[in-house]
């Protein structure tokens, strides 16, 4: 059983997404909502899979 929180997994990204993803949170319009890479990809997979959820009611 894998435990959640701060002891997870590290999973690896692909570099030109990581690359696209730096470029998005450095645009001014982006910076105050997202401060770092991790945050931005935490937040749009928690979106994402919250949009998948509403469409499987």
């Amino acid at each position: 059983m894998e435990k959640e929180g701060k002891e997870g997994k590290v999973v690896k990204i692909d570099s030109k997404l990581l690359k696209r993803v730096g470029e998005f949170i450095k645009k001014e319009e982006n910076r105050l909502k997202f401060s770092n890479k991790k945050q931005f990809i935490d937040l749009a997979v928690c979106e994402y899979l919250e949009k998948l959820g509403k469409r499987g009611k």
